[in-house]
């Protein structure tokens, strides 16, 4: 199972500049290649039908008012979604580096957690956590470094600053951290790992139209053939690649039509949408399996599962619901936009149900799991002041 998703961000290399910055914990794609400069990372949606910005969040979408169940008076009665379920899974909160803050992007099999650390300094360091211990990965000298995915055999990759501010693609094999280029672009982002592969993202520009897609196996780096605008977000261990094409920059008057897509030895093949005009891949299963989000034809966001065929839409009571991750038993994390709740589908055909908080926690977030179901993720809090926290449902 492999996935990745992180939100986008328009000012990339201003914001890689700065200091502070919160990690990537949120919906693909996300471009910036160190941890953003803002202390609250809303929870993944892409961009609205209106706007043409693959970070925007899209308006508060209204459920549709239901049709009620007649009173003896003949007049209608509303109904109310029942409330969603919580599972039955215990949290625990990962412990965190000389700063507060913390968030979780990857868990491999054997249970080695990868994500990025808050230092006392403001920055934000790459960590791994072992046996519930965090390890500082360090950076390739710059201020900041991030972790984005971990594979079966324990390599990290994400991304780096150097000792000039610029950021890499890197990969820590053995605690040790190996520079994999700006591959062609002006900084570049690895966001996952499978087998013998590395995928990610560079940048010709700093724009979202400047993207593009590559696919690294060993020392060997292609760029995915596709239109512009490219992130290839997670990759499974046949070699097959999810991402999405087409993202446009805030003044581009093009219409929206960004896709989700899949890609293995030279052969793309779009995934389509749920009836509206965009769709985003987030994560993919060693099965083959794609989950994302996409628009509808009457203009709901919602998130979706695609068996390889024919995608269809995830069953939830939630109102802005993203598909992070599926592993390979067919469980499907994500997150509750609207309400700031992580979430499960225990199955693609079954109802989502809310992950729960740790005490005093106001919001959470699933990010990623592994074929024996642990999902990590990151919760929020209020006090002493905001900052997130590292943690993983069992």
């Amino acid at each position: 199972m492999r996935t990745r998703t992180a939100l986008a961000t328009g000012g990339v290399v201003l914001g890689m500049l700065l200091a502070g910055a919160a990690p990537a914990v949120a919906s693909r794609p996300d471009d910036r290649p160190t941890p953003r400069p803002t202390e609250k990372t809303l929870p993944p949606r892409p961009k609205p039908t209106a706007s043409p910005s693959p970070t925007s969040t899209p308006p508060p979408t209204t459920t549709p008012s239901p049709t009620g169940t007649p009173s003896p008076s003949g007049s209608p009665t509303a109904t109310t979604p029942a409330p969603m379920p919580t599972a039955d899974r215990t949290v625990v909160v990962l412990p965190s580096l000389d700063g507060l803050s913390t968030s979780a992007s990857d868990v491999n099999g054997p249970g080695v957690v990868v994500g990025s650390a808050r230092l006392a300094s403001g920055y934000w360091h790459a960590v791994r956590w072992v046996d519930g211990r965090i390890e500082d990965l360090g950076t390739l000298g710059g201020l900041n470094s991030q972790a984005e995915a971990i594979d079966e055999q324990g390599r990290v990759v994400g991304t780096s600053q150097d000792a000039t501010g610029a950021s890499h693609a890197v990969a820590w094999v053995d605690g040790k951290i190996q520079d994999l280029g700006l591959t062609g672009g002006i900084f570049s982002i690895a966001y996952d790992t499978a087998g013998d592969r590395v995928v990610g993202v560079y940048h010709v520009t700093d724009s979202f139209s400047g993207r593009r897609a590559f696919v690294r196996t060993g020392d060997t780096e292609v760029t995915i053939d596709v239109p512009p605008g490219a992130s290839a977000t997670a990759v499974n261990e046949a070699g097959m690649v999810a991402g999405t094409y087409g993202w446009q920059d805030w003044d581009d008057p093009a219409p929206d039509d960004y896709q989700a897509f899949v890609w293995q030895d030279g052969v793309t093949r779009p995934l389509g949408t749920l009836g509206g005009a965009t769709s985003t891949a987030n994560g993919i299963n060693d099965l083959g399996q794609v989950v994302g989000t996409s628009w509808t034809a009457d203009g709901v966001f919602a998130a979706f599962f695609w068996d390889g065929s024919t995608m269809r839409r995830l069953v939830t009571t939630a109102v802005s619901p993203t598909a992070q991750a599926v592993n390979d038993s067919g469980l499907v994390i994500g997150t509750e936009g609207h309400g700031d709740r992580a979430m499960i589908w225990p199955d693609p055909s079954a109802s989502s149900q809310l992950l729960p908080l740790p005490s005093d926690a106001v919001g959470s977030r699933a990010i990623n799991v592994n074929d024996q179901g642990v999902i990590v993720g990151q919760v929020d809090y209020l006090s002493p002041s905001w900052h997130g926290r590292a943690v993983v449902w069992r």
